[in-house]
């Protein structure tokens, strides 16, 4: 019942068009009802001649007019009931499109607010399937079920009464027949929903392995691996297959069943029916009544148990999309957070140790400080943590033990929008949007203007090969900047850097992808860019930080040498080994 609820909740911001929609719902009902009634009176009234008896006037009509009367009124009664239906059905899919779309959106914005810890252990694939398919579900509760269960019951309680006024006996014969429909639904709901679920889960399997594959093409086709691929991709749509032919075996025995059930009532009910005509207890135009009634009773008790079924697999879809939602956000923002406020841009380990396991620490009881508006530079070996570094300046992860601060105050008790605000970036594998180059710069400032922009990337050394793009910065990158070089991404990624002006700048690796001459080049740029901000830099190539403020050697999750380039050249320990290795 916690399941429903929390659908309903979604809901209550459009209880108006939901009123609408039933209003509309109820008054079609009523004409559906009437349907028949036209016929009846031509069958008892017209063709039987007993005219009198059903008079729309004070008097009695003649034959030509009670037809014409007969005619006209279900005319009106069958374009009335398509017209409310129409509209009824149009305002219940509208209602449950826009709880789609605040389900959608507030699905994806818990995606991107939750720690990467969480996206480190999904498969993005999966993630995507829940946003654009489970998410579904919700629709699926309003339209399929609230929708077609309301509709049920109140066509199931008109023609009940209306039955129950022609003829009590073959009423509570039709009646007979729902408890065996409920048990049928009972035994098949569990297994469909088990199926469904199961169903769901390889279907997002599928997605994950193509989205993986496409998006790592150029490595599969580096080493010729298409053939491998294919095959997992067709175990994981065979699992796929397997799992959706399994419910399809289910709901098929079940329709038979229910189809079964319908049919056996159906028959008697036809039975006894044509018996209490023959005994003269009712009326031909009755007995149409109660037959077109008879006929029309079954579809609504259909629809209701096909809604159990639907609403068994959407409360799969559902219950995934709510775990989503209760995941744990190991770095939230308190709910005292301040915004982070930087006077000098001062930053402090104190005692910090992390892992991205429990039983793997990357740091270990590391401690260091970065002066306000100094430049450090970190150094190590690969896996000695620190790209880590700049993972908890970011508050990307939260610290196992200790803390990590700016100018004094603990990363765990400011915003993390005004934190992340206050940094720019650079990060070693630029990822850029399938945007235009101007909009990739600009990303992290969205109000600069295009002078700016273009001032950013001539600091970056961008500018020259922008201008020689076909559109220069109107040219449309590609998906995670496929249309350019690595060099080309990088130099962007710097761009973008500059254009911030954030008081804290942290780098990795930045010039990794460039070649030598560019390298040098943008150094110089990158010295004055760092002269103003505290800046954090995680580079291999010693020499473009050897005369930064200071420079931090860390191994095995500690620092273990600090000092100025020459200073630590001069101790012959961990620095002047990885700088004489740099030389050979």
């Amino acid at each position: 019942m916690n399941l429903y609820r929390r659908i309903i909740a979604y809901y209550r911001p459009f209880t108006g068009g939901v009123l609408l929609a039933l209003t509309l719902l109820v008054l079609s009902i009523g004409l559906n009802v009437l349907k028949p009634w036209p016929v009846k009176f031509v069958i008892d009234g017209v063709l039987g001649g007993h005219a009198a008896s059903y008079s729309f006037f004070d008097g009695a009509l003649d034959f030509g007019a009670s037809l014409l009367a007969s005619v006209l009124a279900l005319v009106v009664i069958y374009v009335g009931w398509g017209v409310l239906n129409m509209l009824g059905s149009y305002w219940f899919i509208a209602i449950g499109l826009r709880a789609l779309l605040r389900l959608r959106t507030e699905l994806y914005a818990c995606l991107q607010s939750l720690p990467l810890r969480y996206h480190d252990n999904k498969r993005s694939g999966d993630s995507i399937y829940r946003v654009a398919y489970d998410s579904q579900s919700i629709q699926t509760f309003f339209n399929k079920g609230f929708a077609t269960v309301v509709s049920s019951a109140l066509t199931l309680a008109g023609m009940f009464a209306i039955m129950f006024h022609m003829n009590v006996k073959l009423s509570l014969l039709a009646l007979l027949v729902v408890p065996f429909l409920l048990l049928t639904i009972s035994v098949f709901a569990a297994r469909i929903r088990r199926e469904t679920a199961r169903l769901q889960q390889e279907e997002s399997e599928v997605l994950s392995r193509a989205t993986e594959g496409l998006n790592t093409i150029r490595i599969v086709h580096a080493f010729g691996r298409e053939d491998y691929e294919v095959g997992k991709f067709e175990e994981d749509c065979r699992q796929s297959m397997n799992a959706n032919r399994r419910l399809t075996r289910t709901s098929v025995v079940s329709t038979m069943a229910v189809g079964a059930v319908t049919a056996l009532g159906l028959a008697l009910l036809l039975y006894f029916g044509a018996r209490e005509v023959q005994a003269a207890r009712m009326e031909i135009g009755d007995l149409w009544i109660f037959m077109s009634y008879l006929l029309m009773l079954y579809q609504p008790l259909e629809q209701l148990s096909y809604t159990a079924w639907s609403l068994e697999g959407a409360a799969a879809g559902a219950q995934r999309v709510f775990e989503v939602l209760d995941a744990d956000n190991e770095v939230r923002d308190l709910p005292r957070a301040a915004p982070l406020t930087v006077s000098g841009g001062k930053i402090e380990f104190q005692h910090v140790t992390f892992g991205y396991t429990p039983d793997r620490k990357i740091l270990q009881d590391l401690t260091l400080t970065v002066a306000p508006g100094q430049t450090v530079a970190i150094v190590g070996g690969t896996g000695a943590g620190k790209t880590t570094i700049l993972s908890l300046v970011t508050r990307f992860y939260d610290p196992l033990a200790g803390r990590v601060l700016i100018d004094g105050q603990d990363l765990r008790t400011v915003k993390k929008n005004s934190l992340r605000n206050r940094i720019s970036m650079v990060l070693q594998e630029t990822l850029l949007l399938n945007n235009s180059v101007a909009e990739n710069i600009a990303y992290g400032c969205p109000g600069a203007t295009m002078p700016q922009v273009i001032a950013a990337a001539q600091a970056a050394q961008a500018h020259e090969f922008i201008a020689q793009l076909p559109q220069g910065y109107d040219t449309q990158v590609g998906e995670r900047g496929v249309r350019l070089s690595g060099g080309q991404r990088q130099r962007i990624g710097i761009a973008r850097a500059f254009l911030r002006h954030s008081p804290i700048l942290l780098l990795d690796e930045p010039t990794s992808a460039l070649d030598l001459q560019t390298e040098a080049a943008l150094m110089v740029t990158l010295k004055s860019l760092m002269q103003r901000p505290t800046t954090l830099i995680v580079t291999h190539r010693l020499a473009t930080i050897h005369d930064v403020d200071r420079i931090h050697v860390m191994a095995h999750g500690r620092v273990v040498e600090s000092g100025t380039g020459p200073e630590l050249l001069a101790q012959g320990g961990v620095y002047a080994k990885l700088w004489t290795a740099r030389a050979t």
